[in-house]
């Protein structure tokens, strides 16, 4: 939006500047006289004539298609003035939007990173899903075999084979002990390690956010400035763009400067 702004301006200073002066109704035909003729005056002064003929033709500081009254001098004088504020605002609205999307591209930056953050906590999930099936597995298989224990104690067999018996289950609880420290020590860790990554990724958001907000803000009044200018712009399109001026004018308010 901003460069078609500075385009259109543009179109209209190179107007104002370099605009052809408007052509002069043609002379009506001269009737026959039979008055005689007059003097012929002296080259110089036949030149500071056309000179003077020249200036006070009109140019336009738009196409001059729009027709209407000539622009006074003060109107000439407001006019151009105007031109310059918005010419002035619009460069000062690309200064600073440089910055902004400068900015806009750092932060996408570190969104993509802030994904990538997640993706870890995305693995670390995978990691507790399977823990907790091996968890379930380690429940399923105490579970058997304190019902193995419940029906040899309630049997109350006796001898070798029985012996055989009581020794696997003992075996098999001492295993059982073992994966329980091991799969207990594997969910602190595990829990240790979420916690820290959770902690660095919420507190990135929490950073992210609080930039995102305030380069909302920020972009939100560069917006806002922008549509003011481009509402003056449209306002000197109209009462100014088209409306023809005369040179002289516009000289005369050069050399007040």
């Amino acid at each position: 939006m901003l460069i078609a702004l500075l385009a259109m301006l543009s179109l209209s200073a190179t107007a104002q500047t370099a605009a052809k002066p408007v052509a002069a109704p043609a002379p009506a035909a001269a009737k026959p006289t039979t008055a005689k003729p007059a003097a012929a005056k002296p080259a110089a002064a036949a030149a500071a004539a056309v000179a003077a003929t020249a200036a006070a033709k009109p140019n336009a500081l738009g196409s001059g298609v729009a027709g209407g009254p000539l622009l006074t001098r003060d109107e000439l004088r407001t006019c151009l003035k105007q031109e310059e504020t918005i010419r002035n605002r619009i460069t000062e609205l690309e200064t600073q939007r440089e910055p902004l999307a400068a900015e806009k591209a750092g932060i996408g930056v570190e969104q993509q990173a802030v994904r990538d953050e997640r993706t870890k906590i995305e693995d670390l999930r995978k990691v507790a899903d399977e823990l907790g099936v091996r968890f379930k597995a380690y429940g399923t298989r105490v579970e058997a075999l304190n019902a193995r224990v419940a029906e040899f104690n309630a049997s109350k067999r006796s001898g070798a084979p029985a012996e055989r018996q009581r020794a696997e289950m003992n075996t098999e609880q001492a295993a059982l002990v073992a994966e329980r420290a091991t799969l207990e020590a594997e969910r602190q860790r595990l829990a240790t390690q979420s916690e820290e990554i959770i902690r660095a990724y919420n507190a990135k958001v929490g950073t992210l956010e609080v930039r995102v907000t305030d380069w909302n803000e920020r972009n939100a009044k560069w917006a806002d400035r922008s549509n003011a200018v481009e509402s003056e712009r449209k306002g000197w399109l109209t009462s100014c763009s088209d409306r023809r001026y005369r040179e002289d004018d516009e000289i005369a308010i050069r050399k007040e400067k």
